[in-house]
C-alpha cells in the first residue's frame, strides 16, 4: 500500500523564474523509511513541506500528490516549532483540539513522557532544555496525534554528535515499533543512511535516482556526482587498502589574534553560563570550538563579538570582529537577497547567484546560510566568528565553505567556527577547543585533539582508532 505518491510535480516560489521542483513523480510504500539527498537548494525542503498541506509554501503548483493518512512534521529548527513556555503544555498542545477528554490527554502526556524518557522534564519550562530535549520534545508532540507518515526536514542540523545520535535512534525505534513511514532529508547521514529502504537523490528541482542505500552509493560513483561525499565514510572505505600519513610534531602555537581571560557571563544572576573561561585565537588559522548543547558555545561568541558583555574577565582582539549568528534568518531585514548584500564575487563563489529577487524567506537552510556568510565577509573584518556555519550545507558545499576559509586565513584573517560538525572541523580547522561546563577544557592540533576523544571526534578517527583525523591523513594504497 502507497503511502504517499506524486505524479509529475512542479513547483516555483513567487517572484522566481525557474521551477524549484521539476516534474517529480515517485511513490512510497506504507512503512518504508526514506533518506532524501541532494546539494544546498536541490527542492529537499520545498519537497517535504508539499507533503504537509497545512504548512506548504505559497506558489505555482502543478501535478499530482496524494499523501495517504496524517502526517505529522519535524523541522530543523525546535524552537520555531515550539509554541508553550512548559513541556506538559506542548506535548498537550497537538490533541487538546481533538475533542478528547482532560484524563484522556493526561494519560497520553504520561505515556508518551516515558515512552520518550521526558517523565523528569514535563514541568520543565521549554527555554530550560538542551538543543537535543528541545527536538525530542517537538518529537513527543507530535506523535502525540498519532501520526502514521512522519517527514523530518534535517532535525539533526543543530544537534551535538551524541544528541544527534539518541535523536536518530529514537526515529529508528518509532519506525520499527509502529511500523511508521519516515520520510527524512539530514546532510549527516552516517547515523541513517545504511538503515533506510530509499534514497531519493535530487539535483537542481530534478528527482535523478530512487533506489536502496547500496545502489545509490553505485550510482554516485558511476555517475561521478559529489554527493558520493554524503554517504557514510564506513562505507566508501569498504574493501578498500588504507594506511595513514604520519602524525606531525608537536610545533610552536602562532601569536594570537584574540584573547579571552577568565570570563565570567550570566543571563541570570547567580547561574553562569561562562565561567573562568580562557581561550586563545590563533592568528591566520581556523580555530574551532566543539562540545554538548548548552555548554556556552553560543553565548561565547556572543561575548567575544561585543554583542554581550561579560561581567568579569576580558576579550581583547587585534582586529575588527563580525559574527555569524546561528539563525541566520535573524539576520534579515529585507524584502529581497539583492536588498540584503551585493551580488558578486562573494555570491558567485556561494553559488547563491541568481537569487536577487527572491525574498530571504523563501529561501532553503542552505541558501539562507550562504546568503548570511555573504553578508558577514562583506564586512571585511580582521576576525570571523562562525556559529554553526554548515547548517543546511551539503557535502559538496562544505568542502568549498572550508576552502574559502583557508582562503581567507592565507590573506590574514582569523577564524573562529563554532559546530557540531564534527567531521568538517576535522577536515578544516587548526586548532580545536572542547567547551565544558562554560569553559575551555583543552585546546589543541586538531589531530592530536580528535586521537584523544572517543566519543566527539570524527568518523576517520573513530573507524581508524584515531590515526586519522579526516580522510587527508589516509593514503589509498
Amino acid at each position: 500500500m502507497e503511502a504517499v505518491r506524486l505524479e509529475s510535480v512542479s513547483f516555483a516560489y513567487p517572484k522566481c523564474e525557474y521551477n524549484a521542483l521539476e516534474n517529480v513523480s515517485f511513490s512510497l510504500e506504507k512503512g518504508s523509511f526514506s533518506l532524501v539527498m541532494g546539494e544546498s537548494g536541490a527542492g529537499k525542503s520545498t519537497l517535504l513541506s508539499l507533503l504537509k498541506k497545512e504548512i506548504a509554501p505559497v506558489g505555482r503548483l502543478s501535478g499530482k500528490i496524494e499523501v495517504s493518512t496524517f502526517a505529522g512534521y519535524i523541522c530543523q529548527n525546535a524552537e520555531e516549532s515550539i509554541v508553550c513556555d512548559r513541556v506538559r503544555s506542548e506535548l498537550a498542545f497537538g490533541v487538546e483540539n481533538q475533542g478528547k477528554s482532560v484524563e484522556e490527554i493526561d494519560l497520553l502526556i504520561a505515556e508518551t513522557a516515558a515512552y520518550f524518557n521526558l517523565e523528569n522534564k514535563l514541568n520543565s519550562a521549554v527555554s530550560e532544555l538542551s538543543g537535543g530535549e528541545k527536538q525530542l520534545v517537538c518529537l513527543a508532540s507530535v506523535m502525540m496525534m498519532k501520526p502514521e507518515i512522519l517527514i523530518l526536514d534535517e532535525p539533526c542540523a543543530m544537534l551535538d554528535p551524541v544528541s544527534a545520535e539518541r535523536f536518530a535512534t529514537m526515529i529508528k525505534k518509532l519506525h520499527r515499533d509502529f511500523n511508521i513511514t519516515v520520510i527524512m532529508s539530514e546532510h549527516s547521514t552516517d547515523l541513517l543512511y545504511p538503515y533506510a529502504d530509499n534514497i531519493l537523490f535530487f539535483e537542481s528541482g530534478r528527482l535523478l535516482s530512487l533506489c536502496p542505500p547500496v545502489k545509490m552509493l553505485e550510482y554516485f560513483e558511476k555517475n561521478n556526482k559529489k554527493m558520493a561525499l554524503s554517504v557514510p565514510l564506513s562505507l566508501r572505505l569498504k574493501d578498500k587498502n588504507i594506511a595513514f600519513k604520519p602524525l606531525p610534531e608537536k610545533s610552536e602555537s602562532p601569536k594570537s589574534a584574540l584573547s579571552a581571560k577568565h570570563l565570567h557571563f550570566a543571563y541570570v544572576k547567580g547561574r553562569d553560563v561562562l565561567s573562568n573561561l580562557n581561550l586563545v585565537l590563533y592568528s591566520g588559522k581556523i580555530n574551532a570550538v566543539i562540545g554538548c548543547n548548552g555548554c556556552g558555545k553560543t553565548t561565547l561568541l556572543k561575548v567575544l563579538s561585543g554583542v554581550k558583555k561579560s561581567y568579569s574577565g576580558k576579550v581583547k582582539a587585534s582586529g575588527k570582529t563580525a559574527m555569524l549568528t546561528q539563525n541566520v534568518k535573524d539576520v534579515f531585514t529585507k524584502e529581497t537577497c539583492g536588498e540584503e548584500v551585493r551580488f558578486g564575487e562573494i555570491t558567485d563563489f556561494l553559488e547563491i547567484s541568481g537569487l536577487e529577487g527572491r525574498h530571504p524567506y523563501d529561501l532553503s537552510g542552505g541558501q539562507a546560510q550562504r546568503l548570511a556568510l555573504a553578508k558577514v565577509l562583506e564586512r571585511n573584518a580582521d576576525i570571523i566568528l562562525l556559529d554553526e556555519p554548515t547548517r543546511g550545507l551539503d557535502s559538496v558545499l562544505k568542502l568549498k565553505l572550508g576552502e574559502l576559509l583557508k582562503r581567507l586565513c592565507k590573506s590574514g584573517k582569523t577564524v573562529l567556527v563554532v559546530s557540531h560538525d564534527l567531521d568538517f572541523v576535522g577536515d578544516f580547522a587548526d586548532y580545536v577547543s572542547f567547551m565544558s561546563e562554560g569553559r575551555i577544557a583543552v585546546t589543541d592540533e586538531k589531530r592530536r585533539f580528535f586521537a584523544s576523544l572517543s566519543f566527539y571526534t570524527t568518523s576517520a578517527s573513530r573507524l581508524t582508532g584515531g590515526r586519522a583525523a579526516s580522510t587527508e591523513d589516509i593514503i589509498y594504497e
